[in-house]
């Protein structure tokens, strides 16, 4: 299987992080690169993230294993994060990034890229839950279609864990997943060879900065394929009201489209 490397941006998410992590950890994909970055968060993360590697190694568990002829039943103690995960997944790294000053949350999230590895990438921001087959479904639909990016349906989520709706997104088509709006988002696998191609993430988006690096990406010839399964929950904190980011995302979109399209072989805008 692929390296896939997780970058996992966060900006005062204690809350949530260590669940994140955990749906990280424990996904079924064997080989996997978790880069974890705060960007100067002063609510507990720091203090959590000083000791998570020895929780990865160290944090144990007593399960039932089984019940012998005499009726006793027969418990297996193990490391929780290592012993199971690493009997089938012996690859499984972590790399975190804790800077004291705030790194802009589109730094945050390039600070992560900038230190993959992996064959293929992907950000799950800290808030969020990566369902556990997210990664080896979408990583096995780049091996089987040879697209360059993979995306999935997901659901949304209160901060209490209630399913709030689900998210069926189109299959691919450039104008109805990037000039009609952004319709990839969140739950998505990309070869990690685009980073070189295209650059890290646009620092001058801070809101629409997936929107903005997917849709560079498709005006370079990046093949897109949907994945039609939930793989991801998104926490929803409140609607968001910034949309002046998307709203241009989407122009310069339609501006591409009319000078030629994807496939009219029309120069990048961006």
């Amino acid at each position: 299987m692929p390296r896939v490397s997780i970058v996992i941006p966060n900006f005062n998410q204690h809350k949530y992080l260590p669940a994140c992590v955990d749906h990280c950890w424990f996904q079924t994909h064997a080989d996997l690169e978790l880069i974890i970055v705060d960007g100067g968060s002063n609510d507990g993360t720091k203090d959590y993230l000083r000791q998570l590697p020895e929780e990865l190694n160290l944090r144990e568990s007593n399960p039932i294993l089984r019940m012998d002829e005499a009726g006793k039943v027969i418990h297996k103690h193990c490391r929780s994060f290592r012993e199971d995960t690493h009997a089938t997944h012996p690859e499984r790294t972590l790399k975190i990034i804790a800077s004291e000053t705030d790194l802009g949350r589109t730094g945050t999230y390039n600070a992560g890229f900038s230190l993959v590895t992996g064959e293929y990438c992907t950000y799950i921001v800290g808030d969020d839950l990566p369902h556990p087959h997210m990664i080896e479904e979408l990583a096995a639909t780049l091996d089987k279609t040879g697209a360059d990016l993979a995306y999935s349906d997901f659901s949304i989520i209160s901060d209490d864990d209630r399913i709030m709706r689900l998210v069926r997104k189109p299959d691919y088509d450039f104008k109805a997943c990037f000039a009609d709006w952004f319709h990839i988002g969140v739950s998505t696998l990309h070869r990690a060879s685009w980073l070189k191609k295209t650059g890290l993430m646009d620092e001058t988006y801070q809101f629409a900065n997936d929107y903005a690096h997917y849709l560079r990406m498709a005006m370079h010839g990046a093949r897109f394929v949907h994945v039609p399964r939930v793989l991801y929950s998104v926490r929803f904190h409140g609607a968001m009201t910034q949309h002046d980011e998307s709203q241009r995302l989407a122009l310069l979109a339609r501006e591409f489209l009319a000078q030629g399209g994807v496939e009219g072989g029309a120069k990048p805008l961006m």
